[in-house]
């Protein structure tokens, strides 16, 4: 079977997908009514491949922008392809670009039955098409959205929702989903399918939006691929593992340390030091408050202690410095993780924060790691290994001050800002988990469900991350993207077999070996599974 797969797909933000517009035809000489009529066009493939034409009713319901014209367009030609085709228009038409003007015009002279709506006695109207219909086509606020829908565009969009058990097609992004950053601005329309143009927005990846947006088709239309190519973010597809090598030994396939645990903290330094071996990693060692060392091992006998020092709450003490720096050395540990169950106490804290400045190995900082770090980040400055970082938004929103709220109007341009300024990898942790390079390079991840939402899971997640470098992914940013993808597999393999309520941070590491059977033997599957698909 064919491992490696010819699939890449770019996403871009809303300001992006504008300069990439202007540029194509300022640069290209590519007429912007020509992208509009294969916008509508590749909607009405859409609708062909899912549903079928000929015979249908359609309700094609437009909105006064481009969105709305490239609606005009499908309108045209599911009437071309005998569809039966009534067209409503929220809003004024004068108000049209020259473009979408045009097609309104064409609308017309074919005779396309058309309705302006622009009260509410008008919505009524909508309704009974909605009632009549077959599929419904959407093209009424695209990525111009602006602030809160409200007025007569909220009572359409809530209307076409009545009918969400009815095919609905969206032209481009749902309306009222943010195109940076994929919030529900007051309402949106609850898609069957979304058609995309040129590249993804981040709002038709990130949830809500992805959610809203049903199942993604994407028209690359004729854009050169030049500049799409300029982007510098995309979906994290899979990249083929190192060969396992029929004669290595565990060192080969990486020496981790994890600095983990303390007291009634046990899960944590257990999930992270044996998910490393699971997910296929050599020698995982875990250095822990002594204590706690017999309970764990009596779980996970696979994993070598390192029995440390305690303060007084049984949490790791500052005393133990000199020696894991000695352990490292020593031991010449590929990978370390810092901070999973360790506690806020603060001299424990101190000892992370001064580890991971002096550590000159790749470490993976999680948990209360990264509360540590967030007192004083620019240590990571100062580090002469790569750092990644694994914060959920809340962790996130400490690490760089800001609130939670500033971070969800626009996580792609924040991430990346904090990456560059800590010259970090962090993976921001989410539905739709999102990964960035210390130089601002973006990737998104696809695999995982809701089920994984739990306590343990993001240590799974470290351990597998440091299992991807040891086998042999020693790009630490690929290492790190690869984990995220597989740890997101093996939770959905797990949710597969046992539904998402049941998935625990036990089943995802149960998991780790079957996803990444998958990754080396059939890449395909996660294409198919995971990604937009291309018309």
């Amino acid at each position: 079977m064919e491992k490696n797969v010819s699939y890449r797909m770019k996403i871009c933000s809303v300001e992006e997908m504008r300069r990439i517009d202007e540029e194509v035809a300022t640069k290209y000489g590519v007429d912007h009514m020509l992208l509009m009529d294969e916008a509508g066009s590749a909607i009405y493939s859409v609708i062909e491949r899912e549903y079928g034409v000929y015979g249908k009713r359609f309700c094609v319901i437009a909105g006064t922008g481009n969105n709305g014209g490239d609606a005009l367009v499908s309108a045209r030609r599911l009437h071309s392809g005998g569809g039966i085709v009534d067209i409503f228009i929220v809003g004024d038409p004068s108000k049209y670009s020259d473009i979408s003007k045009k097609n309104y015009e064409l609308v017309k002279r074919i005779g396309l039955p058309i309705t302006i709506v622009q009260s509410d006695g008008d919505i009524d109207k909508i309704r009974c098409c909605l009632e009549e219909a077959d599929i419904v086509v959407v093209g009424l606020i695209g990525i111009g959205l602006r602030g809160e829908v409200t007025g007569i565009y909220r009572k359409v969009i809530e209307l076409i929702n009545m009918y969400s058990y009815k095919p609905i097609v969206s032209v481009d992004i749902p309306s009222g989903i943010g195109g940076n950053n994929g919030m529900v601005y007051g309402v949106a329309v609850k898609s069957s399918i979304t058609v995309t143009f040129g590249l993804p927005k981040y709002g038709n990846i990130l949830y809500p939006g992805y959610q809203y947006c049903g199942k993604l088709y994407v028209s690359f239309l004729s854009y050169p691929q030049k500049l799409l190519e300029e982007v510098r973010a995309e979906l994290n597809i899979p990249v083929p593992p190192p060969e396992r090598v029929r004669w290595g030994h565990k060192g080969t396939f990486g020496k981790f340390l994890a600095v983990a645990g303390a007291r009634y903290y046990y899960g944590a330094p257990y999930y992270v030091s044996l998910s490393f071996l699971k997910a296929g990693g050599g020698y995982s060692r875990l250095a822990a408050p002594k204590s706690i060392v017999p309970y764990i091992a009596s779980k996970a006998s696979e994993v070598v202690y390192i029995p440390l020092e305690e303060t007084s709450e049984g949490t790791i003490a500052r005393s133990n410095y000199d020696y894991i720096l000695r352990i490292v050395s020593e031991y010449d540990i590929d990978i370390v993780a810092m901070g999973p169950g360790t506690s806020l106490n603060d001299e424990t804290q101190q000892l992370i924060r001064d580890l991971v400045e002096a550590i000159d190995r790749p470490i993976i900082v999680d948990g209360d790691g990264i509360t540590a770090i967030a007192k004083d980040p620019s240590i990571l400055k100062k580090r002469n290994g790569p750092t990644v970082l694994t914060p959920h938004l809340g962790e996130f929103s400490r690490l760089i001050n800001t609130p939670i709220r500033s971070i969800q109007e626009d996580p792609i341009g924040i991430l990346r800002k904090t990456c560059i300024e800590l010259n970090s990898y962090i993976v921001l942790k989410g539905a739709h988990t999102a990964i960035c390079y210390p130089d601002g390079y973006i990737f998104i991840n696809m695999t995982g469900n809701p089920g994984m939402a739990k306590a343990g899971s993001g240590d799974v997640l470290t351990g597998t991350i440091a299992a991807m470098y040891g086998i042999g992914y020693r790009d630490i940013g690929v290492a790190t993207r690869m984990g995220v993808l597989v740890h997101g597999l093996a939770g959905d393999l797990a949710a597969d077999d046992y539904g998402e309520d049941g998935v625990t941070p036990d089943l995802i590491m149960e998991y780790l070996s079957k996803a990444m059977k998958i990754l080396r033997e059939d890449p395909r599957y996660i294409i198919d599974r995971y990604m937009p698909k291309i018309i």
